[in-house]
């Protein structure tokens, strides 16, 4: 299955497909799949370890952006569901800031109502 992800990855990027693979671990992720994307989301969990260092390949050992992304919170560290923060840190085209390549962060909405609410959509 690996090698038929890894090859359908390479051969339909030329075509303007995209692929959307989420993994809880960058070490889970095929060194060749990594290569193929173009737009990374990380949330909370890889500040430790081996997946930290992955990290720190992937965002070109960026120290300033890594102290930022070790500094996220655990979602389920809150003392309720309306209190949990989800911070990501994004690399790629998503960002306004990736001709320097720096990381875009930003924490999302954890409620339909808020994001409604903030965007002027709620009635």
């Amino acid at each position: 299955m690996r090698s038929i992800l890894i090859d359908a990855a390479r051969t339909t990027r030329k075509y303007g497909v995209g692929w959307l693979f989420i993994s809880q671990t960058l070490s889970s992720l095929h060194r060749e799949i990594l290569e193929q994307l173009r737009i990374f989301f990380f949330g909370f969990g890889l500040g430790m370890g081996a997946e930290f260092k992955a990290l720190s390949e992937l965002v070109g050992g960026r120290s300033k952006a890594l102290d930022l992304y070790q500094l996220f919170r655990d979602p389920h560290s809150s003392f309720d569901i309306a209190t949990r923060e989800y911070s990501f840190m994004t690399i790629g085209p998503v960002s306004p800031l990736s001709f320097a390549g720096t990381p875009l962060f930003f924490n999302a909405f954890n409620n339909v109502k808020e994001f409604l609410d903030t965007n002027a959509l709620g009635q």
